[in-house]
């Protein structure tokens, strides 16, 4: 497929379809697979999901009707064998392929007509002659408008500009964002081995964090060692996506240094995509959706939890307090006290030896990290967002509730720069009027 501007505004716009003269359904089992062939259409709907359409001929009725009406037990996982993959050959005579896909079958007396929804189209062919097979290239296009900072303009065929790129270099890698009304590209290549097919998931997390919202990618274009792995993908525009807030200032050509900073240590530091770093901010920006009270739960739980996966080496005890547990657990171990609390003191004695997140970031606040008052308000949220709803709240209660979520989302990103080794400006919430300031965040108590 020709990857033109043509083809990027039809997607963009919801209009994209590819006709396809053969395709086949594979049931995804080793032995003798129900298969599905035909012609039909790989289509968007309203929402800019991608469909197939498949016109396909009955040869084992019984088969099929069996497999359209199977029981499947209620709350139980559907196994692998019950979905089909994709293999469909289209006009140009380009091959698409497709995994996992969950049929809807309409049967007739002269066929049936299959439909489903993809997640995403896979094409792999030769790439571009002008690509040097040393050298690797990756392309994404992004539908939706998003703040970059930008430092080069594009000449316009009316003789105009605008200021709409942003072009930096780090690690060998030269990148290019483009941003335009409806979508955002990004263009990166090197000519060394440092752009894998996974570093697309890490590039994106990245921008997500910086821009506060999920970045989700309709088309992807990977070519290294003359390969080029096409993916188009479905990108559902019903799915909530308010912003959440954002750790850095990333809008003004002068942001460019800060973002291409935090962006270079997030790929530096982060070796696989799908992080449990990420992982914590994605589940607060899904909980932001239903709004800032509902997300103080998901925020407390996050801060504790990159604590106990990337700092267990703070908050340990001293070789004082083990040294006086021991003694304890003796004491404990020969006195007249009933088996039960004996046990219950015991395992008391014995989590002393583990890592507490409360103990874990108030020695970092100790270090300069962020202010110990940082700790104590996650603490006190902490014990809040475990209690029931306080309904109709009086202003100065409900304003000192808010206050106390944006110094915990503070602290949360002062943890998170800690673990990609990010030290330049970012957005202190705790503060009135949100100012930029210099991460470590450190300040007179």
């Amino acid at each position: 497929m020709n990857l033109n501007n043509d083809t990027i505004n039809k997607l963009i716009s919801g209009k994209f379809e590819i006709n396809c003269i053969d395709i086949n359904l594979i049931q995804q089992i080793k032995k003798d697979p129900i298969i599905y062939n035909g012609s039909g259409t790989i289509y968007q709907d309203g929402n800019r999901v991608l469909n197939l359409k498949l016109y396909a001929e009955i040869t084992n009725k019984d088969k099929t009707i069996s497999h359209i009406f199977k029981h499947f037990v209620p709350g139980k996982i559907i196994g692998n064998e019950n979905y089909f993959s994709l293999r469909a050959t289209d006009m140009s005579d380009s091959k698409w392929d497709a995994e996992n896909l969950w049929l809807s079958n309409d049967v007739y007396d002269a066929g049936q007509v299959i439909k489903t929804e993809l997640r995403e189209i896979k094409n792999i062919t030769e790439a571009d002659i002008r690509i040097r097979p040393e050298k690797t290239r990756l392309f994404l296009v992004t539908p939706g408008s998003y703040q970059i900072p930008c430092n080069k303009k594009e000449d316009l065929p009316n003789g105009g500009w605008r200021l709409n790129k942003s072009l930096f270099s780090f690690n060998q890698i030269d990148f290019e964002f483009k941003k335009l009304e409806d979508y955002l590209t990004i263009n990166a290549s090197t000519r060394k081995n440092a752009l894998s097919e996974q570093s697309e998931t890490k590039i994106l997390e990245a921008l997500s964090i910086i821009c506060g919202q999920i970045v989700r990618p309709m088309i992807i274009e990977h070519s290294h060692s003359g390969i080029r792995t096409l993916k188009i993908k479905s990108v559902d525009n019903t799915l909530p996506n308010t912003q959440f807030s954002c750790p850095i200032e990333h809008s003004l050509p002068s942001h460019l240094g800060t973002f291409t900073s935090f962006l270079e240590g997030y790929l530096s530091s982060i070796r696989d995509p799908n992080s449990e770093l990420f992982g914590f901010w994605h589940k607060i920006n899904r909980a932001w959706q239903a709004g800032i009270e509902n997300a103080s739960l998901a925020l407390v739980v996050a801060i504790e939890g990159i604590v106990k996966s990337y700092f267990k080496r703070y908050g340990l005890p001293d070789k004082e307090i083990l040294q006086q547990a021991q003694e304890a657990k003796q004491l404990v171990k020969h006195s007249e006290l009933g088996k039960r609390i004996k046990d219950r003191l015991m395992g008391s004695i014995g989590n002393l030896k583990r890592t507490s997140p409360n103990g874990a970031l108030y020695q970092m606040s100790e270090m300069g990290l962020f202010p110990k008052s940082f700790v104590d308000e996650w603490v006190s949220l902490r014990n809040k967002s475990t209690h029931a709803d306080q309904i109709d709240q009086d202003k100065e209660t409900k304003q000192a509730y808010i206050d106390q979520i944006y110094t915990c989302i503070t602290l949360f990103y002062c943890l998170l720069f800690k673990v990609i080794g990010y030290g330049g400006n970012s957005i202190d919430y705790s503060q009135e009027g949100w100012p930029e300031k210099r991460f470590p965040l450190v300040r007179e108590e």
